[in-house]
């Protein structure tokens, strides 16, 4: 076993707030431990058990204002720092002045994303747009200015303050660095405009259509420069590799295409009907209580019943209202949870239905909440597994959809398992499907906005699914087509994980339990999927008996539902 690459890693570490010190400690107080003491805060490789040693604000989501930011204000920070390439100065006092500029850095960050939820929540106030946009271009310039600071240092006499502070060839990383006008991210700001102006339109795609497909072919080309001018032969390579960080390459998965045509769409062509029309009449009940406060019951009773190390990571988010579960026309039709790092605090965002699909969307998003909780982002390096988040998140709604029954009823239970294990093998489809579509219309020398309605029409049905009046512009409903193209395949090749794992707690419960906890405690920013998979001894994603196995499994587990010892 090897731990996941971080892209540095001693410097992620060091800045991570895992290993603080719980109750009492101050964010600095927090900071100044990873930077200090015997190990340097290095995580030790492999999954642990869930950590109880971090430091948490405390502090309660209302009470976390957005305000703009002056990068004046960075100034001060800044400039401490400077001062050390030309004069040098202490160890200690230089890791003084690196722990307040993270501090600050962390700030800003968490500024611009309490913005971002802000404009998420109501995508018609175009104010709150264009301020979450400016809160973006903040951080992005306080980011430059950081790497800036430390490259001259790098360059300077005084670099191996570099190396003192984040470790062994840190100061060489940093000399490398050259500000490209683009976020971490690799969006420019006419990226984000068009992203903005695309969850703008989605509201009404049939009058914004036109415009949206637009927006989607100058997105490909504005990306595809971005490619190139990063020395990728492809934006499938860079977003693959540099942006997502995956062990594989976009020419790997083309197993996955056909494993999920081969053995998944049979799956859905016998069973979705039946299960749909099941749906249908269950989200029609209006004896369901689908409030967010039930949802929330219901969420906390699973995890109490699972694992006290989940009901730890509910309470938690439930004390300090981390959540925005509202519905509302105007809230961009998403669910999400990120990281609120100068709190040091996940948060969930998800659009309501009010219907029964909330329970296993927030369900999901909970497995997102409990791996930021036990294992917090890296704001700076770290750069997270996608495909093990969301194996992370996908088995939590697998494991807790063994307890339905029991919590909301056989009946309408044994319904909404089944459409939880139908949306997991919908996630292997439709992820390779919009992988395939994704890198076909990437590859198109000269696209327009009617060869992305054939490209995708032409793969749509090369998955087995039936055409429909407008199919051939489903595409333009998946916002992350738009906002993070060449995502979907974690879903596919996550859904497979979760599949076996949903296989092995039908065989025996409490070793599938534990092996989904295992999988769960593992830090993205240290594991790779692959390996990940291999630790926990569930199966490739590349061969193709695995495939077979677990479609096969999940035809049988579709017709019953037992339930899971708690």
């Amino acid at each position: 076993m090897k731990a996941k690459r971080i892209l540095a890693a001693g410097l992620a570490a060091a800045i991570a707030l895992t290993a603080a010190g719980c109750g009492g400690k101050t964010f600095s107080e927090a900071l100044e431990d990873m930077l200090g003491g015997e190990n340097g805060g290095v995580r030790p490789e492999g999954p642990e058990a869930f950590s109880r040693d971090i430091w948490r604000a405390d502090v309660d989501y209302s009470d976390m204002a957005y305000e703009p930011y002056d990068l004046k204000d960075l100034d001060p920070y800044i400039q401490a720092v400077a001062a050390f390439a030309e004069e040098g100065g202490s160890q200690e006092a230089f890791d003084s002045a690196i722990n307040d500029l993270y501090e600050e850095l962390y700030r800003i960050y968490t500024l611009y994303t309490l913005a971002g939820n802000l404009a998420y929540a109501d995508t018609s106030d175009g104010q709150l747009a264009e301020e979450a946009e400016n809160a973006r271009a903040v951080y992005y310039s306080a980011y430059d200015e950081f790497m800036l600071v430390q490259r001259d240092l790098a360059l300077s006499g005084h670099r191996a303050l570099i190396d003192g502070c984040f470790g062994e060839g840190y100061a060489d990383w940093f000399e490398s660095y050259e500000p490209s006008g683009k976020g971490e991210d690799g969006m420019t700001g006419e990226e984000s405009e068009l992203v903005a102006r695309y969850y703008a339109l989605a509201s009404d795609m049939e009058a914004g259509g036109e415009e949206i497909r637009d927006i989607f072919v100058r997105l490909v080309e504005l990306r595809k420069e971005l490619a190139r001018s990063m020395g990728y032969d492809s934006y499938a390579d860079l977003a693959y590799e540099g942006l997502y960080g995956k062990d594989y390459s976009p020419e790997d998965v083309r197993a996955v295409w056909d494993g999920a045509k081969t053995y998944f769409a049979p799956v859905l062509a016998d069973s979705a009907d039946r299960i749909y029309a099941a749906g249908a009449a269950l989200e029609a009940d209006t004896g369901l209580d689908c409030s967010v406060k039930r949802v929330l019951e219901v969420l906390g009773d699973c995890a109490e019943r699972l694992s006290p190390d989940l009901y730890e990571a509910y309470r938690y988010l439930t004390e300090y209202h981390l959540y925005d579960l509202s519905g509302s026309g105007r809230k961009a039709q998403i669910g999400y949870t990120t990281f609120l790092y100068y709190y040091n605090e996940p948060f969930i965002f998800n659009a309501a239905s009010r219907t029964f699909y909330d329970y296993a969307d927030l369900m999901h998003e909970f497995g997102h909440f409990v791996s930021y909780y036990y294992n917090p982002s890296d704001l700076i390096f770290g750069v997270p597994d996608n495909d093990l988040t969301e194996l992370q998140s996908q088995g939590m709604s697998v494991v807790m959809s063994f307890l339905f029954e029991d919590v909301i009823g056989r009946d309408r239970g044994e319904i909404m398992r089944d459409c939880v294990l139908l949306e997991l093998a919908l996630s292997v489809v439709d992820g390779a499907m919009y992988d395939e579509f994704q890198q076909r219309v990437f590859a198109e020398e000269e696209l327009t906005p009617e060869r992305v309605d054939q490209i995708f029409s032409q793969v749509y049905l090369s998955y087995g699914y039936a055409p429909y009046e407008g199919y051939e512009r489903e595409w333009m409903q998946v916002a992350h087509n738009f906002e993070m193209p060449f995502y979907y395949i974690s879903y596919a090749v996550s859904a497979l994980g979760a599949l076996e794992i949903n296989e092995l707690c039908e065989e025996d419960p409490d070793a599938g339990l534990s092996k989904y906890l295992k999988v769960l405690s593992m830090d993205p920013e240290l594991w790779y999927y692959t390996e990940a998979l291999e630790e926990a001894e569930l199966s490739g994603i590349f061969d193709s008996d695995t495939y077979e196995d677990i479609a096969d499994a999940l035809a049988r587990s579709l017709d019953t539902a037992p339930a899971l010892a708690a």
